[in-house]
């Protein structure tokens, strides 16, 4: 059973990395860099969630860059975006894969690590393939991490392809800050991220 079920998830990962018939093994990810402008997300005395996760995702677009992998940045600027703006940008370019930065707060200032989210849709299983390799990616590196959650974020549920909202670890915790608010930290979870996706 247990083979079974390996054999599917490779089957829906070939299938999902051949997406492209005119470049059989380029993908499209899109990376919305979760809030920005007068929604600043989260934060930590000056520390805010909005410029972290568009520093991590500069930083994976350009370890993407010699990868078989068309990496889109929906916000490049400082700039507040809605949900439904998000949604129908997304949808204009026709990814095969969105992946939603974010990082967490939280009052237990021990609560740490990564967590992944995917929606309960038509695009479930495909979504939890990528889920769980951005997982184990940092599981490796023997990095915090909890069990793939379901969500029902707005984006998440009403994309029209695989989805996944990371949360790159917690504000409010002092050993998540060290990778969050640092060069060094923000490219290690850029390139876990992207080393997942090969």
């Amino acid at each position: 059973m247990r083979l079974l079920c390996f054999l599917f998830v490779f089957c829906v990962g070939f299938n999902f990395v051949s997406a492209d018939p005119s470049h059989p093994n380029k993908i499209r990810v899109v990376i919305d860099a979760g809030h920005g402008g007068i929604d600043t997300g989260a934060q930590s005395n000056s520390i805010l969630e909005k410029q972290i996760v568009a520093d991590v995702s500069s930083h994976l677009k350009e370890l993407c860059s010699d990868k078989n992998i068309e990496v889109i940045l929906l916000r490049t600027e400082d700039e507040f975006m809605s949900l439904q703006d998000r949604l129908a940008k997304i949808e204009a370019l026709s990814p095969d894969l969105v992946i939603s930065l974010h990082a967490n707060y939280s009052p237990d200032r021990d609560r740490n690590g990564v967590e992944v989210f995917v929606a309960e849709n038509e695009f479930t299983v495909k979504s939890s393939y990528f889920g769980t390799k951005i997982l184990e990616s940092f599981k490796r590196k023997d990095f915090k991490t909890s069990d793939l959650k379901s969500a029902n974020f707005f984006l998440l549920k009403n994309l029209k392809c695989p989805a996944v909202t990371v949360e790159l670890g917690f504000l409010s915790n002092s050993e998540d800050m060290k990778y969050l608010n640092s060069e060094f930290g923000q490219k290690f979870l850029a390139k876990q991220i992207a080393s997942s996706l090969d």
